[in-house]
């Protein structure tokens, strides 16, 4: 994808890991990771205030969008939504 996102650097961002447990009832499980954005030649990662750092992958960032205010989201001003394996266990 082609296209600048500075316009997110040190914005309030939110990664949504989206697991599908089952296609055909469409029941997904997330798990959220709460930070700022910061965007270096192109990749976008989500720093928390820990200094965790997730890069949102390639095939995920035209799922970035503005905040919709979701509960959610919390205070986060874009967020992105990442699809993750099946057999990937969430933290709790």
């Amino acid at each position: 994808m082609t296209g600048s996102f500075d316009y997110l650097e040190g914005k309030k961002f939110c990664i949504v890991f989206v697991k599908v447990l089952d296609e055909e009832t469409g029941k997904v499980q997330l798990q959220t990771l709460h930070g700022r954005a910061s965007v270096d030649n192109g990749k976008v990662s989500c720093i928390t205030p820990e200094g965790a750092s997730f890069t949102v992958p390639n095939s995920a960032l035209r799922n970035i969008l503005p905040s919709d205010g979701t509960e959610l989201l919390k205070d986060a001003e874009y967020y992105a939504l990442v699809k993750t394996d099946k057999d990937i266990d969430f933290f709790t």
